[in-house]
């Protein structure tokens, strides 16, 4: 049996043995601990090195993602503007215009009688030309007077509208939907690529249904003088159907660079050339004007909205009007059909000669959309 003296050393010796492993314990938590708070700080460190330092080791992909999604988009200008206070605008400039003409046609009248006897025929020949046009001009004035209560209507409407932010637009992408008419459906596609600016007015437009219960209310089929080549399309996307209408914003101009050229030959002195729209294009339509050097009158661009064209035969046009997409072949056929019943004048238009066709006006029989809408709307 052992002793008390060496029960109290196997005691103290066990009671060491603790002491031993307590203070390893600690020992082995306290590196522990520090490890993770070094862990700690290197994660902390790498992310700010992400966040603040450009030249971080994750930032090479950062720029490069960036630069996919700019490539991807784009900003679109879209100005504003009032078709009511417009139509007036120009209705006062073209009344001062005609007001001019009168007065050099009356100081004209007065030297006829002045003037060589042998000269005096071709001169009063020029002086009833000028009347002619002159009286042609106030009557179309008259007939735009009428349309101005639409286009303030319109205009009412137009309130209820938001324009584009313009701000990464997409540039890639397609869309199909179908225009819905009395004629009959027209599938069409919208190309991204070819117009983004203007393709995201009519996909705002179409979401706010403002082409729905509209009429469309041009056509032409105008041969030109060669025979190979004219204008034939059907004019669309004014709710006033005075062809002055659209929303309170323009798209900026998005010429088409893939149209192929209407002649082997370019001419240096055009502006811009003329290019083939093929049959089934949807194309934006536009109140441009080219400017004069001679005359020092300024161009106006950027003026395209919310008319459209479809184009049921080749046609033969500057390479000035934004080209959206396409219609399918169904669509065209269905173009085509309304393009066969013919085309009657609009009103105030002077009255075709005895078997002459004519070649701008309106459909004989009214097309009417019921809807315009992307495909899932």
């Amino acid at each position: 049996m052992p002793s008390n003296e060496e029960r109290r050393q196997a005691a103290r010796e066990k009671l060491a043995k603790q002491n031993e492993r307590r203070e390893s314990d600690a020992r082995k938590r306290k590196v522990k601990a520090i490890g993770a708070g070094v862990a700690v700080v290197a994660v902390a460190a790498v992310v700010a090195a992400y966040i603040w330092v450009p030249a971080g080791p994750r930032a090479p992909l950062r720029v490069a993602a960036e630069n996919k999604y700019k490539s991807l988009h784009v900003t679109c200008d879209f100005g504003d503007r009032d078709p009511a206070a417009d139509a007036r605008k120009n209705l006062d400039a073209q009344k001062k215009q005609i007001a001019t003409m009168r007065t050099q046609i009356a100081d004209a009248q007065k030297r006829l009688p002045t003037m060589p006897a042998d000269q005096q025929a071709s001169f009063k020949q020029q002086i009833d030309a000028a009347i002619e046009q002159t009286d042609a001009s106030e009557k179309t004035i008259a007939e735009a007077e009428k349309q101005l209560p639409q286009l303030d209507r319109l205009a009412e409407r137009n309130k209820s509208l938001t324009k584009p932010e313009g701000k990464d637009v997409p540039n890639t992408g397609t869309m199909t939907g179908t225009i819905t008419t009395n004629a009959g459906p027209i599938g069409f596609e919208l190309d991204r690529s070819k117009a983004p600016c203007n393709v995201e007015t009519f996909v705002a437009l179409m979401q706010a249904k403002f082409f729905d219960a509209t009429t469309c209310h041009r056509e032409t089929a105008s041969e030109a003088a060669d025979k190979k080549s004219g204008l034939y399309v059907l004019q669309c996307g004014d709710p006033s159907a005075t062809g002055l209408g659209g929303p309170s914003w323009t798209s900026p101009d998005e010429a088409p660079k893939f149209l192929k050229p209407a002649t082997a030959e370019a001419n240096p002195m055009a502006a811009s050339q003329n290019v083939i729209y093929p049959a089934g294009t949807i194309a934006v339509a536009n109140a441009n004007q080219q400017s004069n050097p001679q005359t020092g009158q300024e161009g106006t661009y950027n003026t395209g909205s919310s008319q459209f064209f479809l184009v049921y035969k080749d046609t033969t046009l500057p390479a000035n009007y934004s080209v959206i997409g396409k219609t399918d072949d169904a669509g065209l056929t269905v173009l085509q059909m309304i393009a066969k019943k013919g085309i009657v004048p609009k009103p105030g238009d002077p009255a075709p000669k005895p078997g002459t066709p004519v070649t701008d006006g309106k459909p004989k029989d009214p097309v009417n959309i019921t809807t315009m809408a992307l495909a899932g709307q």
